[in-house]
């Protein structure tokens, strides 16, 4: 099976370039004329900034101080049981990046990636964009096992303080990283996880 979608990252980089825009895409066809613009699609009420953090993690995310020597693979999507066969193939793999566009839903979705055995001496990193859509997409991740990281992008404190506590319960999160213009600690104060501020400016 080819490995589509999915990025070789050379380990001498402290940053991972997310290239969204050509995240293994197939090369597009001649693209149609434009037609009239279609308006805005209405964001999630419990995830406005989602679109935004999506994007955003095209951008560099500094993951590690030190990538050492080894294969990077990102990736765009959950990586399933094929995946990981063809992964093992690769020298000297030493962490998967996944940088999902969106949250999965919730358990059924994240399925293939616990049934998926990581190949040995490899570690998964998953990048989330936002806060979590509900409750059972946040409680899914703690029933994912293995050798996983989870990093939460977001753009600033969630409007229902009581999912910090929630997030605390998640023995998986890493860490989350703020992306707000004006850095502050506000609403992150109950956050027991570490808590690192980023900016972007065109």
């Amino acid at each position: 099976m080819p490995m589509r979608r999915i990025i070789l990252a050379a380990a001498a980089f402290t940053l991972f370039a997310l290239g969204c825009s050509t995240g293994g895409h197939e090369p597009a066809a001649a693209a149609p004329p434009p037609g009239p613009a279609a308006p805005p699609a209405a964001r999630p009420a419990s995830n406005p900034h989602a679109p935004d953090l999506e994007a955003a993690l095209c951008a560099p995310i500094l993951i590690e101080p030190d990538l050492g020597f080894g294969t990077h693979v990102v990736m765009r999507r959950v990586p399933d049981a094929s995946d990981m066969d063809d992964l093992r193939a690769l020298n000297g793999l030493r962490q998967i990046v996944v940088a999902l566009p969106e949250w999965p839903a919730d358990y059924s979705a994240l399925a293939p990636l616990q049934q998926a055995i990581l190949p040995d001496g490899a570690e998964l990193v998953v990048l989330l964009p936002g806060w979590p859509p509900s409750r059972a997409a946040l409680d899914a991740w703690n029933l994912v096992g293995g050798n996983l990281r989870l990093i939460m992008v977001v753009a600033g404190p969630p409007t229902d303080r009581a999912l910090i506590g929630e997030l605390n319960r998640v023995r998986s999160l890493e860490r989350v990283i703020a992306q707000m213009e004006h850095p502050d600690r506000s609403g992150f104060e109950r956050l027991q996880r570490p808590l690192s501020f980023r900016v972007v400016r065109d």
